[in-house]
C-alpha cells in the first residue's frame, strides 16, 4: 500500500488518495498565494467508490472481437520486438484491453509480455467484462476498466469497443497492431515533445514528486494511481479459451483518481508505503502514477503526459 499527499502551489489543493491510501496527518500542507499554510482538514477528500460488481455490456458501445485477415496470428508467441534503447525516465504507457474469454487475445497478451522487459515502457493489462457471458468470467475484469475503454472510444469518435485493443500514450491505436506497428507508435510517443517535467527525490516521509508544466496544457489533468500485479498465469476451464493457460503481464488491479490538476502551477506529491498486503492487493503489487489530460466537458481520457513508477 502507499500513502499519497499532494499540494498544488500557489493554489491550494490537497488530495487524499483512495482505497488504502491516506493523506499524511498534519504533513500535507499547501502554500497559498500569500505563503500561508493550509492543513489537511481544509482539503477535499475523494471517497473510494463502492464495488459496483459486474456490469452488462454497454448498449452504446457494442463489443466486437477481432478476427479474420487483420487479426493477430493464431499463435501465442508474436515475432520478437526490437529493442529501441529507451530510457526509463518517463516511460511510455501501453494499455491493452483484453479478456480471458476472448479467443483472439492470447497473442496480444504475449506481445504485451515482451514489452515488460523493455526499459522506458510501462505495459498495463486492463481486463474487460463484456465477454463474460461467453462461458468464462474473467477473474481480473472490472466494470470500471470496461468504462475506461468506452471513454477512450468516445474520445476517438468510435462507436464500438473490441478486444484486443492496444492504446499507446492514451492516444494512438490501430486495429490489429502487430509488433512493428506497435513499436513505431511507442517510438513516436517517446520522441514527442514533453509537456510536463517530472522531478523526484527522497524525502523524510517518502518520495517527493513534483510536476512542472512546460507549456499550456490546455485544460484539466487528472492524477491516477494504478495498482498492478507483475504476472499472473490463469488456466481457463471453460469458454473460448478452454484448456489454455495464459500468462498475463502487469495485470491492473485498480485504477483510482487521486486529484484533478489545472496544470498552471507546479504540483508536489509525497508518496510513502502505507498498510499491509491483503487479498485485493497482494505483496507483489506494484504502483504507478499516471498524469493524463482530460478532454472536453465530459473529461474524457486524453494523452498521458507522464507515467511515474513508484516501486
Amino acid at each position: 500500500m502507499l500513502a499519497v499527499s499532494a499540494a498544488l502551489r500557489p493554489k491550494t489543493l490537497v488530495a487524499a488518495a483512495l482505497c488504502g491510501l491516506t493523506a499524511f496527518g498534519g504533513m500535507a500542507v499547501a502554500q497559498g498565494p500569500g505563503g500561508e499554510g493550509r492543513g489537511p482538514g481544509d482539503a477535499p477528500v475523494i471517497s473510494a467508490p463502492s464495488d459496483p460488481g459486474r456490469s452488462a455490456p454497454s448498449s452504446a458501445y457494442a463489443p466486437t472481437e477481432l478476427g479474420g485477415v487483420n487479426s493477430f496470428a493464431a499463435t501465442d508467441t508474436p515475432p520478437p520486438m526490437e529493442s529501441y534503447g529507451f530510457t526509463d525516465a518517463v516511460p511510455v504507457v501501453v494499455e491493452l484491453f483484453t479478456s480471458q474469454g476472448c479467443s483472439s487475445c492470447p497473442p496480444a497478451d504475449a506481445m504485451l509480455a515482451t514489452l515488460s522487459g523493455e526499459p522506458g515502457i510501462l505495459p498495463l493489462s486492463f481486463h474487460v467484462d463484456y465477454w463474460d457471458y461467453l462461458g468464462w468470467a474473467d477473474s481480473f475484469a472490472r466494470p470500471e476498466f470496461t468504462a475506461r475503454q468506452e471513454r477512450y472510444a468516445r474520445a476517438a469518435g468510435e462507436h464500438a469497443v473490441y478486444t484486443p485493443q492496444l492504446i499507446v500514450g492514451g492516444v494512438d491505436t490501430a486495429v490489429a497492431l502487430g509488433p512493428a506497428q506497435l513499436m513505431a507508435l511507442i517510438d513516436a510517443s517517446r520522441v514527442a515533445p514533453a509537456m510536463v517535467s517530472v522531478q523526484r527525490e527522497a524525502g523524510a516521509k517518502g518520495q517527493v514528486i513534483e510536476l512542472m508544466p512546460l507549456s499550456d496544457l490546455g485544460g484539466g489533468v487528472e492524477i491516477l494511481l494504478v495498482r498492478y500485479a507483475p504476472e499472473r498465469a490463469v488456466e481457463m476451464t471453460a469458454g473460448e479459451n478452454r484448456g489454455r493457460v495464459v500468462t498475463y503481464t502487469n495485470v491492473v488491479l485498480s485504477l483510482d483518481r487521486l486529484a484533478e490538476w489545472d496544470g498552471t502551477a507546479p504540483l508536489r506529491m509525497t508518496v510513502s508505503p502505507d498498510g499491509a498486503a491483503d487479498d485485493s492487493f497482494p505483496a507483489d503489487t506494484r504502483h504507478a502514477l499516471l498524469v493524463q489530460k482530460e478532454l472536453g466537458r465530459d473529461k474524457l481520457p486524453g494523452p498521458i503526459l507522464a507515467a511515474i513508477p513508484l516501486d
